[in-house]
């Protein structure tokens, strides 16, 4: 029986593989489908309790911006800052502090959140405390370690504590606010007091079982909806201790066998928790989790046996590709691969004898070219020998032209021996400015004794930029040609260069008072000048690409100026520029 994936194309097997694939996908669907569904589960669960929270957060908001707007009005009371002043007749501070009662007692009634009101004095009215309205001293409150937040505020919220009424000890949270005079001086307290069972009806809801508790800034319970009152405490100081929980905006998290929902209360540090058992939250989706857990793993079990019997298959030829191509040698062409596969595997295997041949090709094309690299090397070794012998003659000539007592040719055989050093400097396309400098003044030099004093030069180059870099024979090109062209039928000539530095650039000027040239002829572009000077310019391009540039500026009979801009390089790295030059294919 022939093999069917030898013959059918890949895109065929493939379908075939694919269906398998899809199988087995679907049985690790089914195994994730618990996973996904209780996450969204908690998803919707927590979007749930915390548009609850919310809800009872706003009611709670709105209970506490109430009485905050209440104590506000308390020590702005009128009758209350005349009392204070002290200024009037016992009769009159009588008078005000009734006063005061009234308007108190009406806003403990209008309130119903309000238990009671605390208000601490300097001075004492003499009178009996009346229902939820009470008269302390004012030392009392410093006393009292439940009012230390408000030492160094105007106002605040308190944690919770136990106050007596006349129903005995009972738990309330308090809201207090500073009573200050006329001169901004503070004269006593107003502590407005509230049951944590009025926060606690507010928080019931009609589902039984649920866990809420209400946490002040200090992280201390102000009261609490349910039945695990120990267990609620405790998880919220492990979710405290676990940097990655925040606090601080609506969140949700399962904790152990517990899924946790808080809220944070708008502009305060008051904290909202619901805290749900994990089974009652997870109970509707556990049997069914566990039916499609079964029918996933024995899909996913057919799955896997099929597709191993197929994937051996398709990976029988890349093995034997694979092989070849690891027991491939340049000295042993075997290349037999099989030949009666029909498909894109036949494809590959013919393609890549193909590859091999034409690598066999090349290895054959690159010994013939290290050979012919070799033979170059020798020659070009062979032609070093030349600079030598130019070097030895031009010596020869000069210790000649001494005893001849020719001074002048001595000393022109020696700037041209100095020249060629410089030129050739091992090699290196870029020399410092100072080599640069000497190269360009032994040229002036041997230009000076064969014209005389009719020729002049001057070279204004700071010292700072000799140990600088730039490319070797750059300058002497443009000074020749003002030789040249510029002093032609001239008995005299003078040529200026100087060198300045600006903003990571080096600026180069070559002035002469040769002949000049018509403004027609005058060009900024990098194509102008004779075989020289257009060698500087492509070496210049091919070193600097456009970071580089040569301007002519000339008027007939007032001479030439050129200008060359370089960049400045301090510490060369032939590296960089050799890659530069390659990649612009210079």
């Amino acid at each position: 029986m022939k093999n069917p994936f030898k013959h059918y194309p890949i895109r065929k097997a493939f379908f075939i593989t694919f269906s398998i694939f899809v199988t087995l996908l679907l049985g690790i669907i089914v195994l994730v489908s618990y996973e996904v569904s209780i996450n969204q589960m908690q998803h919707n669960t927590s979007h749930y309790q915390q548009k609850l929270l919310r809800e009872i957060n706003e009611q709670i908001s709105i209970q506490k911006t109430s009485i905050e707007e209440v104590t506000l009005a308390m020590t702005r009371n009128s009758d209350l800052q005349n009392y204070i002043r002290g200024q009037q007749t016992d009769y009159g501070a009588y008078r005000s502090i009734s006063e005061v009662n009234k308007s108190f007692f009406n806003i403990a009634f209008s309130v119903p959140m309000i238990d009671s009101i605390h208000i601490y004095l300097k001075k004492v009215p003499f009178r009996e405390n009346e229902g939820p309205i009470r008269y302390l001293e004012f030392q009392e409150y410093r006393t009292k370690k439940w009012l230390s937040p408000l030492r160094d505020a105007d106002s605040s919220w308190l944690r919770k504590h136990n106050i007596y009424s006349v129903q005995g000890n009972i738990s309330v949270v308090s809201y207090a606010r500073k009573v200050y005079d006329l001169d901004h001086e503070v004269e006593g307290v107003i502590v407005v007091n509230v049951k944590t069972d009025k926060f606690q009806k507010i928080m019931e809801d009609e589902v039984s079982g649920i866990n809420r508790i209400l946490i002040d800034s200090s992280d201390q319970p102000i009261t609490y909806v349910g039945s695990k009152e120990d267990t609620s405490f405790t998880i919220l100081k492990e979710l405290k201790k676990n940097q990655q929980i925040n606090l601080n905006k609506d969140g949700f998290i399962r904790y152990e066998d517990h899924f946790v929902v808080w809220s944070k209360l708008f502009n305060t540090d008051w904290l909202l928790m619901e805290i749900t058992p994990w089974k009652q939250v997870a109970l509707g989706s556990i049997r069914l989790t566990i039916l499609l857990g079964s029918i996933g793993l024995l899909a996913i079990g057919i799955a896997i046996i099929i597709n191993y019997q197929i994937s051996r298959q398709f990976t029988k030829p890349i093995h034997i590709l694979l092989k070849r191509m690891d027991n491939f040698s340049m000295t042993k062409n075997d290349l037999q691969l099989p030949e009666d596969y029909e498909n894109e595997f036949g494809s590959l295997f013919r393609q890549y004898k193909n590859l091999m041949n034409r690598i066999l090709l090349l290895y054959k094309d690159l010994e013939t070219g290290y050979r012919q690299k070799r033979k170059a090397e020798v020659e070009t070794l062979q032609a070093n020998i030349n600079p030598h012998f130019l070097y030895n003659t031009l010596d020869q000539l000069n210790w000649m032209a001494i005893e001849a007592g020719q001074t002048q040719i001595s000393k022109v055989l020696e700037l041209t021996g100095k020249m060629f050093r410089i030129g050739l400097s091992k090699g290196e396309s870029f020399i410092t400015i100072k080599q640069e400098i000497n190269h360009l003044e032994s040229y002036l030099q041997i230009q000076q004794i064969r014209l005389g004093k009719s020729f002049r030069y001057q070279v204004d180059v700071d010292e700072s930029y000799l140990s600088s870099y730039m490319p070797k024979l750059t300058l002497q090109p443009f000074v020749e040609n003002s030789i040249i062209h510029g002093f032609h039928n001239r008995d005299h000539g003078m040529i200026k260069i100087k060198m300045y530095y600006l903003q990571e650039y080096f600026y180069i000027v070559i002035q002469d008072n040769g002949v000049g040239f018509h403004k027609e002829k005058q060009s900024t572009t990098k194509t102008t000048g004779g075989y020289g000077i257009r060698n500087v310019k492509d070496r210049l391009e091919a070193y600097f690409g456009e970071n580089y540039s040569i301007d002519f500026y000339s008027e007939v009979e007032s001479g030439t100026t050129v200008m060359i801009k370089i960049p400045k390089l301090d510490n060369l790295e032939k590296e960089e520029v050799s890659l530069y030059v390659e990649g612009n294919h210079h």
